[in-house]
C-alpha cells in the first residue's frame, strides 16, 4: 500500500475502511484514551487518516502530532481539526524509521493493515521509536476471528429464519474462498484491496518480539449493520469486532494505566 493508493482512497475513505470514533458501540477506545489523557500529555496518532480521532484527542490532550503518509489524508485532517494543539507530519511509517519526537500515548488505529509483514514491522519500529521510556501505545487492528464470527452469525440467520436471509454453509464456504486470500496470514479482501487482519495471540506475539509488553486486551464491538445488511431484531449484542491493546515498553507506565483503569 504505498501513497498513491492511500491518496486514492481519501474520497471515499469512510466507505471503505470502517471508522472508529464514529462505530465503537461501547465507546471503548475513547474511555481507555481518556483515562490516559491531560493537560500535560502527549499523543501522537500515527497512521491518522482523515482524522476521525483528532477532535477527541484535541479535548483530552496537551498537544496532537497527527501522522499519515497520504497527502490527501492529511488535508482532510486539517480541514477535520483546525486546532493548534495539533502539529502534522507526513512520513511513510512503514520504512521503520525512528521518529523525531518522542510522546507519553501513542495511537495506532486500524492502520496495521498492510498485507506486507516487513511494513506492517516497519510501521511497528516506527511507533516503538516514538513512545518516551513511560510511554504506552494503543493499538486497534481487525480481528480474524471476527470474520469467522460473522460467517458463523449468517449461517444462524438462515438456519432461523429460512432463505432468503443469511447463508448456507455451501454459500459460506464460496463466499469465504472469494473473500479470504490468505487464512495462514490473515489476508482479507475489503473494497477490492488485501487488508491484514489479526488474531489475538498473534497481536500479543508480535508485540512481545519488540519489547512492547501487553496489558490489556480489550474487544472494540460494533452495530451488525456493518456487515449484515438488515440485521434480524434478535440479533442483538456480540457484534463483529475489532482488537484494542495497551501496551508498553517500561512496567511502571503499565502500572499506572492498570490503577487507572480500575477507577473507570
Amino acid at each position: 500500500m504505498d501513497r498513491q493508493y492511500w491518496d486514492s482512497l481519501a474520497n471515499h475513505y469512510q466507505d471503505d475502511l470502517l471508522e472508529i470514533s464514529r462505530e465503537d458501540r461501547s465507546g471503548v477506545l475513547t474511555k481507555e484514551l481518556k483515562v490516559l489523557g491531560g493537560e500535560g500529555i502527549r499523543v501522537a496518532d500515527l497512521g491518522c487518516g482523515p482524522g476521525s480521532l483528532l477532535p477527541f484527542l484535541v479535548a483530552n490532550f496537551g498537544e496532537v502530532i497527527a501522522v499519515d503518509y497520504a497527502e490527501k489524508l492529511l488535508g482532510q485532517a486539517r480541514q477535520r481539526c483546525r486546532s493548534r494543539k495539533v502539529r502534522f507530519v507526513r512520513r511513510d511509517l512503514s520504512r521503520g524509521q525512528r521518529l523525531s519526537f518522542k510522546v507519553e500515548v501513542v495511537c495506532c488505529i486500524n492502520a496495521l493493515i498492510d498485507p506486507d509483514r516487513d511494513k506492517r514491522r516497519g510501521m511497528l519500529r516506527s511507533l516503538r521509536s516514538a513512545m518516551s521510556k513511560k510511554g504506552l501505545a494503543v493499538i486497534v487492528v481487525p480481528a480474524l476471528e471476527s470474520v469467522f464470527h460473522v460467517y458463523h452469525t449468517l449461517r444462524m440467520i438462515r438456519e432461523r429464519e429460512g432463505a432468503p436471509d443469511g447463508i448456507d454453509s455451501k454459500e459460506a464456504e464460496l463466499m469465504m474462498g472469494e473473500e479470504v486470500d490468505s487464512f495462514p496470514s490473515g489476508i482479507i479482501q475489503v473494497g477490492g484491496t488485501a487488508t491484514k487482519y489479526w488474531m489475538r495471540e498473534e497481536l500479543i506475539s508480535t508485540l512481545m518480539e519488540l519489547d512492547l509488553k501487553v496489558r490489556r486486551v480489550r474487544k472494540v464491538e460494533y452495530p451488525w449493520t456493518e456487515e449484515i445488511e438488515n440485521p434480524p431484531e434478535w440479533l442483538d449484542g456480540g457484534g463483529p469486532w475489532d482488537w484494542l491493546v495497551i501496551c508498553g515498553g517500561d512496567d511502571h507506565g503499565l502500572q499506572a494505566v492498570d490503577l487507572a483503569a480500575k477507577e473507570t
